[in-house]
């Protein structure tokens, strides 16, 4: 079944265009990692997908979903959950209280409900003993491992991720890339941006490579990282895999 759809997508800031007419399927519990240099467009893909950008021309389809038209874009945010590079904390609430909010809010559950599956995602991110911290009481794994929370607790069939680590010190990395790649196992359809070209070959079932506002090259990682056939694919993966 797919998941994402997303046909001859094109989308500018002003006169400048960042998408070029974008073409990418994501089947269910697949998981896509998309790679590229800064200001390629990745971020955009995935802000146009959760229905955080309009589209200046082509389709957006998310589980059947026409993000592309006004009137059903909305639908998308209870199918896809997204987590942003920053963590988006709210930080006079506690991290069981930033899970919940959301679900007391949007889904209009009673605060046990809400608490009772708040504890659930929590416990899911390995943060079960933290619900009653603050954010400025944790470090930036585990505030991201919160941001996780927040969005797993809305029961998402699509999790998009961008750049969810690369606001964290290095140490910090793995904790939230061990959450994604369990994700991953469980079988959530994932897509993802990131730098961490380790946590791409290890989980990534595609891996798409972004330039210049389009898709220049896609295939397995296996293939993507040893033996790439374009040479902005070659060039990018010289540059990032050799620092």
């Amino acid at each position: 079944m797919t998941m994402i759809e997303l046909r001859n997508v094109h989308k500018r800031f002003d006169e400048l265009e960042v998408l070029k007419g974008i073409n990418l399927t994501v089947e269910k519990g697949e998981v896509v990692i998309i790679i590229g240099a800064s200001g390629s467009g990745k971020s955009t893909m995935l802000r146009v997908i959760n229905n955080l950008e309009p589209i200046q021309a082509g389709e957006v389809w998310v589980a059947g979903i026409p993000v592309h038209d006004p009137k059903q874009a909305g639908e998308v945010h209870r199918i896809a959950g997204m987590v942003f590079q920053q963590f988006n904390l709210f930080p006079h609430l506690t991290a069981l209280q930033n899970v919940t909010l959301a679900l007391r809010k949007v889904k209009k559950l009673d605060q046990k409900e809400a608490d009772r599956l708040g504890g659930k995602a929590l416990e899911h991110v390995g943060l079960a003993d933290k619900a009653s911290a603050y954010p400025a009481e944790m470090s930036g794994g585990q505030q991201q491992r919160v941001a996780i929370a927040r969005a797993l607790a809305m029961e998402p069939e699509i999790m998009l991720f961008d750049e969810a680590t690369s606001a964290l010190d290095p140490e910090l990395v793995g904790e939230v890339t061990g959450v994604m790649r369990q994700l991953a196992a469980e079988g959530m359809t994932m897509l993802v941006v990131t730098h961490e070209m380790g946590f791409a070959r290890d989980v990534g079932d595609r891996v798409v490579f972004v330039d210049e506002g389009v898709i220049a090259e896609e295939g397995p990682p296996e293939v993507l990282f040893t033996a790439p056939s374009n040479p902005r694919t070659q060039q990018f993966l010289h540059r990032v895999l050799d620092r």
